[in-house]
């Protein structure tokens, strides 16, 4: 059941275990040879087995503008990196978008359901959200709170 979450997988995703703690030193270090040894991106047909199947790329830095730099130094050494440090930040405030987007559609659908049964009523109300939206579609948080 849970493979059929995993055909977003690619290589440049699983770059992203190397920050996470959950892994141990030399699997990263395994993953981070593959890594420059570029093997190419292409989806993973398959969930390997193990971290040694595990194909990543330098893509992700890459594309992230990331300094990869760390990849040089020896795995127990990369937390008093500074391209490290940087790095293991990024990743640590990505946000996963599908996780993001079903909370919305979960939002929607609960305050559809609570406001109000009538169609008509419904209608306005979107209506009304629309043109509040339009009006203060300059202002964020930092800028009410000042208010």
């Amino acid at each position: 059941m849970m493979l059929r979450h995993f055909w977003y997988m690619s290589p440049e995703l699983a770059t992203l275990v190397l920050f996470s703690s959950l892994l141990y030193d030399k699997e990263k270090t395994d993953l981070v040879r593959t890594i420059q040894a570029d093997r190419g991106p292409h989806l993973m047909k398959t969930l390997p087995q193990s971290f040694d199947n595990l194909r990543a790329s330098k893509t992700f830095f890459e594309t992230s503008n990331i300094d990869a730099s760390f990849l040089d130094v020896l795995v127990e050494n990369w937390s008093d990196t500074p391209s490290f440090q940087v790095a293991a930040m990024f990743v640590k405030n990505l946000v996963c978008i599908n996780d993001s987007a079903e909370r919305g559609v979960a939002l929607v659908q609960h305050f559809n359901e609570t406001i109000t049964k009538d169609a008509e009523q419904k209608q306005f109300l979107l209506q009304v959200v629309e043109q509040h939206r339009k009006n203060f579609a300059e202002y964020n948080r930092e800028l009410l709170a000042k208010i």
